[in-house]
């Protein structure tokens, strides 16, 4: 049978547990499945909407438990039937279904077998226990139920909206098609076009995605993720009321103050076929790729505007996003319930977790593992699902926790700390409840899984006290570029014309080389022009001056001084038009020669001189790197720094430059380019900034390290970490 948990402690009730009676619950659905040549019963609990799996023989055991039969009649009729089943198996069988709440104990005879009339007094007497003496413990258990639904409720609010089956029903007519062979095949045929434009062009496209960034646009964003998302549940609802499957409640829900999307269509699962409920769990997905496919192709045809962007946009949704999220196996969404189909496994993430923490039970107190009722690969495969679901989750929570906490500020600190308490301080107290009672004591002696738990428990705060104040053992990593001292780069003082290249590239120049001339006719007639209407200027004060005119001559004398200052402006742009070398060096610029009758732009690179034997590293040192690099920089030693491509080299460690900055450093730094540093788009310009201000520090290289390394290439400089393990296992998950 599959299930939510699985409990293998025993209770003691004092009585024969052999002559409980047992009822099924007749809230319980059973339909049955074919798996391979195995038949199986899907049970369907639909006061929850959970799942239950049950082999033929457990089946047949529950058909026994019909309320009038005792474990003892049970255990009597599947000996007769071949069963071989011992009085062991029936009683935690029995317990598995009342534990999950699928049947409950209808009377309990006492210790010498007598049948009682199946009140609550008769309940406590097998338990041997009086009833006066229950009645604390459970208004204590009631009280504790109570508090975890109002801390549950906190973390997670749904709220349903609409009557899904209303829309499904209306939506059908309209829309049923786009479920069908045809309409498949060309879904399959949109999926391969949209794939194929977004690869060829995905230098233009990932320029356009990273405006997603722009918080200008987040608005826009949230509307686009809105109405997807209502197509997304749409598409479940459809598919769903095709395959003649009632549709529950539509809604949204809130995890952790995300909101999310939902639609009931837990009844899915009595279809008999596998591709029928595959093809409902994967409607929603299967509508937005389609969308984001659509949208690839609008941004392919649009020309340069909003429409272009808004199509990229659409297509991030509704793409990526879509298949991180809703098709993401380890999470308990769309994929996840495709995958338990296609291994014919229902409840998968239970049924793992289960055989997962009875093998960390068995290797760390022994326990015998219990029989699970997957068999072969299945069990195995649950087992690996289980474990890599667990530590994405991890990861996955607590990225939502701590952003809940610091954007929802004090309430996102309550829903943080209620988090922690529920998904791991509780959990692990009930688990270690589990292994303290385990077996009982003998006397004040404790038992072998009480010491063991005693044991791994203070090894475990031995390490955790080791993390919280020793230093890390591991170094810090600080981005690096190479690049070269005092390079020139000569860019176009003005809009010109190239029409002179005296160099190329590898050439050796010495300061003050012509490289090139650019030439500008619009300035060189601005210049003429200037020149004449100075020197008419200058004409008319001296003969306002001859005819005794002051004022006139006064008036013409200051125009032709303005015009003289204006002409040396445009004379000192005509001759920046002439471009000389600023160092000695090498002309470093690949292809000058191409450069010859160009046309190019204000500020547009021109030529590089700089010198191979003189090159430095760039460091680029974040806030929270900075009291580790003092401390390092104050030594005066040697930085290790290794480059991409294996290279490892020295340098000596030099002290920051005073002032952080958002300028982008090095171009090859953005991680646009496939840099570690974060960018955004500037405000109504193409250019980037950093998204965090960032501290520098030059390191020099000498002559033969200098040419064994390439300007432009990336690496990590390591230095000594300062934080104690607990804090850098703290800022790993903050940062991702």
């Amino acid at each position: 049978m599959d299930h939510e948990q699985t409990v293998s402690s025993r209770e003691n009730t004092g009585a024969n547990p052999l002559s409980v009676v047992i009822q099924v619950d007749s809230a319980i659905e059973f339909s049955q499945r074919g798996v391979g040549a195995e038949t199986v019963y899907v049970a369907n609990d639909r006061r929850t909407g959970k799942f239950y799996r049950f082999g033929g023989c457990e089946y047949h055991v529950v058909t026994l438990l019909n309320g009038e039969n005792s474990l003892v009649d049970v255990h009597q009729q599947l000996t007769r039937d071949g069963l071989h089943w011992s009085e062991i198996d029936v009683i935690a069988f029995a317990r598995e279904l009342t534990q999950q709440r699928l049947a409950t104990v209808v009377t309990v005879a006492d210790a010498v077998g007598a049948r009682d009339s199946g009140n609550g007094e008769a309940n406590a007497r097998s338990a041997g226990q009086h009833p006066a003496s229950q009645q604390p413990a459970a208004t204590r258990k009631q009280a504790a139920a109570t508090t975890l639904r109002l801390m549950g409720s906190v973390l997670t609010q749904r709220f349903p909206i609409i009557d899904g089956d209303r829309v499904a029903a209306r939506l059908l007519p309209a829309f049923g098609f786009l479920f069908g062979v045809p309409a498949t095949l060309l879904w399959m045929l949109l999926i391969a076009v949209g794939v194929g434009v977004v690869w060829l062009h995905a230098d233009a496209f990932s320029a356009e995605v990273r405006r997603v960034f722009d918080q200008q646009l987040w608005l826009v964003l949230g509307a686009i993720w809105c109405v997807l998302k209502m197509v997304h549940e749409c598409g479940h609802a459809v598919c769903a009321k095709r395959h003649g499957v009632r549709v529950g409640k539509m809604g949204v829900m809130f995890f952790l103050l995300a909101p999310l999307a939902y639609v009931d269509v837990t009844d899915a699962w009595k279809l008999a076929r596998r591709r029928d409920r595959i093809q409902i769990a994967m409607a929603g997905v299967y509508l937005e790729l389609a969308i984001g496919a659509i949208a690839a192709l609008v941004w392919w045809s649009c020309p340069v505007g909003f429409t272009k962007h808004l199509a990229a946009q659409i297509f991030l949704v509704a793409g990526p996003a879509t298949l991180l999220v809703n098709a993401n196996p380890l999470l308990r969404l769309d994929g996840y319930y495709v995958l338990s189909d296609l291994l014919e496994i229902p409840n998968l993430r239970s049924q793992g977790r289960s055989r997962l923490g009875a093998l960390i039970e068995a290797m760390l107190f022994r326990f015998p593992i219990p029989d699970s009722p997957l068999t072969g690969w299945r069990r195995d495969v649950a087992v690996i699902h289980a474990l890599m679901s667990i530590v994405f989750q991890i990861v996955w929570m607590s990225g939502l926790i701590i952003a809940t906490s610091s954007w929802a500020k004090g309430l996102g600190i309550a829903m943080a700390a209620i988090a922690t308490l529920m998904w791991g301080v509780l959990p692990l107290l009930r688990w270690m409840h589990k292994i303290w009672t385990r077996c009982p004591m003998d006397g004040w002696i404790l038992n072998v899984y009480q010491r063991r738990l005693i044991a791994l428990s203070t090894i475990v705060c031995l390490a955790i006290q080791y993390a919280a104040v020793n230093t890390s053992p591991l170094a810090r990593r600080v981005p690096v570029v190479v690049r070269f001292q005092n390079e020139q780069i000569a860019r176009a003082p003005a809009d010109a014309f190239v029409v002179s290249v005296y160099v190329q590239c590898g050439e050796r120049v010495e300061q003050g080389t012509l490289l090139m001339e650019l030439e500008q006719p619009e300035l060189l007639l601005k210049r003429d022009q200037l020149i004449d209407r100075r020197d008419v200027e200058v004409a008319k004060a001296i003969q306002h001056r001859r005819r005794g005119e002051i004022a006139l001559s006064k008036t013409a004398e200051e125009n032709a001084a303005s015009l003289e200052r204006q002409l040396a402006e445009v004379v000192l742009q005509v001759e920046s038009l002439r471009i000389l070398a600023e160092r000695d060096g090498k002309i470093t610029s690949p292809r000058t020669d191409r450069m010859l009758g160009r046309f190019v732009a204000r500020g547009e690179e021109l030529l590089r001189v700089s010198d191979p034997q003189e090159k430095e590293v760039l460091a680029v040192v974040a806030e929270d790197n900075l009291e580790a690099y003092k401390k390092a920089a104050a030594g005066s030693r040697l930085a290790e720094i290794r480059l991409r491509g294996g290279v490892r080299i020295q340098a000596p460690l030099k002290q920051l430059q005073p002032s952080a900055s958002r300028k982008l450093p090095h171009p090859a730094m953005a991680v646009t380019v496939g840099g570690p540093l974060a960018v955004q788009l500037v405000s109504q310009s193409d250019s980037s900034e950093l998204v965090h201000p960032q501290l520098q520090s030059v390191l020099p290289l000498d002559a033969m390290t200098s040419m064994a390394v390439e300007s432009g290439q990336l690496g990590r400089l390591t230095i000594p970490d300062d934080r104690t393990i607990l804090s850098r296992i703290w800022d790993q998950i903050r940062v991702h």
